[in-house]
């Protein structure tokens, strides 16, 4: 993977490979950089091939500048999520026995003590960083097999202990290619990069595939719409990738519609459907801009589906359809394919999905069967090709033996006009309702200002739902639980802690 940077940094040295806290850092910049820390890190911590380099930070340049010194020397990047809890963060690291954490102040605070304690070096931007800077560049690259681990990305679990998905180089490759044919991605974009770099839009993409075109990383130190729209209105970001709350947030913004900010092109959102009227008002305050639905996960290689932006009004409710190199199915309990419409597990062919969780040996294997990885998900597929995702096998509803889809409980509730945000879960039925089995709760975020009941809620379900979908319990909140990846965190609503 290090050549796509040499590639980069020989061709376009003057571009702007990096923007963040306020300058612009060349392709040349950013290559020297990043070979000097390879020097330092070669000889104060034995990197190379087959060790791994931990990286806690916010996004900044000596993100992108440590991302790459690893790559030139042929070792793994272990990002870390700082924000998961100490027991899990302790067993990310001790697990994954990083020769190095490459910290700042904010990742830094959360898990140098654990390093400390583990016997890790730490080259921390508030430290000895000026000392990496100063070393000798690393001119002789450690290079790595195809095969070789590139990236070792933990999963964002609370409590439970997390696991993590082992990306080779040659599927990191894979992935550029397909987020390339997904997004029609440009040497002339400027990503705003306001997502965490240890989710997998961020490490296994779009720091690659800039990387490779030669594009422009703006970095978002957070996703707050005060950060955000400034640096797409200075630098002229051309694409914004998140989840839908963070667009909705856009579109709430304060006189947005007196932003200049037109550079926007695509505007790219995963991890639940947008409603229509965000969709909508996007394309009434950003004329032109396209915006695209897009699935894929941890597991996976890729990104594996998009739903084209003439598509997001008329199927908001769909991921779209398979990206021309990934094979999928939806089938039943006993393996077999299911019919156009009908539900079923969402199965990925073995060749996308990544080699193995790291040394959890047979864990992966535990979900493939015949040559196919079966993630757990329900899904369908018209005849037309367009993918739906009804949720989670495990979070399915059982009430009175009748199967209730979360998903398709909160789409419903999502169309009425008050309420901003929900999330569907079951729990144990007691007292009367005890003979169902399971309750449907729904917990509503509303818009500013707005007030919505639970009689309101029930009403508008019972005129779109069949009437064992309609929840039984409604509650507002002012804010929903979620993970630092952005996931909901479904089963604190349900009162049991969070798996990973």
């Amino acid at each position: 993977m290090a050549e796509f940077f040499e590639n980069a940094a020989s061709k376009w040295p003057r571009k702007a490979a990096v923007v963040a806290d306020g300058r612009a850092w060349s392709y040349a910049e950013i290559d020297e950089a990043s070979r000097r820390m390879a020097g330092w890190l070669r000889e104060h911590c034995s990197v190379g091939p087959g060790t791994r380099v931990a990286v806690a930070m916010r996004n900044r340049a000596e993100v992108v500048i440590a991302y790459w010194a690893a790559m030139r020397l042929g070792a793994a990047v272990l990002p870390v999520n700082y924000k998961l809890n100490p027991e899990a963060l302790e067993h990310a690291l001790r697990e994954g026995e990083p020769a190095c954490l490459v910290a700042d102040e904010v990742g830094g605070d959360a898990v140098g003590r654990i390093a400390a304690e583990m016997g890790v070096p730490m080259l921390s931007t508030g430290a000895n960083w000026g000392d990496a800077m100063a070393h000798a560049p690393a001119e002789d690259l450690g290079g790595a097999t195809p095969d070789a681990p590139a990236v070792l990305l933990y999963t964002s679990g609370t409590t439970g202990l997390p696991k993590a998905a082992v990306m080779t180089h040659e599927a990191l490759v894979f992935n550029v290619r397909m987020a390339i044919l997904a997004h029609s991605l440009r040497h002339e974009d400027a990503h705003l990069l306001a997502i965490p770099f240890f989710v997998p839009t961020a490490c296994y993409s779009l720091v690659n595939a800039a990387a490779y075109l030669g594009a422009t990383l703006v970095m978002a130190p957070d996703a707050e719409m005060s950060t955000v729209v400034p640096l797409i209105e200075q630098w002229r970001c051309t694409t914004y990738f998140g989840v839908p709350t963070m667009f909705f947030f856009l579109t709430a913004y304060p006189r947005i519609g007196e932003r200049d900010l037109r550079s926007l092109r695509l505007i790219a959102y995963s991890g639940s459907p947008m409603p229509v009227r965000t969709i909508r008002r996007l394309r009434e305050l950003f004329p032109g801009v396209m915006t695209h639905n897009f699935f894929g996960l941890t597991e996976t290689i890729a990104m594996t589906h998009v739903l084209a932006s003439a598509d997001a009004e008329t199927r908001p409710e769909s991921i779209g359809k398979l990206l021309p190199e990934v094979d999928a199915r939806i089938v039943g309990e006993d393996g077999s394919e299911m019919a156009p419409g009908e539900v079923g597990e969402l199965v990925f062919r073995r060749d996308v999905i990544i080699p193995e969780y790291w040394r959890r040996p047979g864990m992966l294997e535990e979900s493939i069967r015949d040559g196919w990885f079966h993630t757990g998900d329900l899904a369908s597929v018209d005849a037309d090709g367009y993918f739906q995702v009804h949720g989670r096998s495990k979070e399915m509803i059982i009430v009175a033996g009748q199967n209730v889809y979360s998903l398709e409980v909160e789409q419903a509730i999502m169309r009425m006009e008050k309420v901003r945000e929900v999330a569907v879960v079951g729990i144990e039925a007691t007292g009367v309702r005890a003979p169902l089995g399971e309750c449907i709760l729904a917990v509503i975020v509303t818009h500013p200002g707005e007030v919505v009941s639970e009689a309101e809620v029930k009403r508008h379900c019972a005129g779109c739902l069949p009437t064992y979908k309609v929840p039984h319990i409604v509650e507002c909140r002012e804010c929903l639980p979620r993970n630092a990846a952005g996931k909901v965190m479904k089963r604190r609503l349900a009162g049991a802690e969070e798996e990973s």
